[in-house]
């Protein structure tokens, strides 16, 4: 079969009205991933920043970097 042989299929509204409905959903898609996520508070914790700072002190120490 070649393609001379092949007629054309004319296009018929459903074929318009998928692609159109596909259209709409990529465009809703991209407008969604373009928008700025929403900020997400973090409370600071210094107790635990506290801790971790000795702990890095510690290992550093054993290693024998700090003295």
């Amino acid at each position: 079969m070649t393609t001379a042989s092949t007629a054309v299929q004319p296009r018929t509204a459903s074929h318009r009205r998928e692609v159109t409905t596909m259209k709409q959903t990529l465009h809703r898609l991209l407008r969604r991933c373009l928008q700025p996520a929403p900020r997400r508070t973090t409370l600071f914790n210094g107790q635990l920043l506290d801790q971790k700072r000795e702990d890095v002190y510690l290992a550093m120490h054993r290693i024998g970097l700090i003295r």
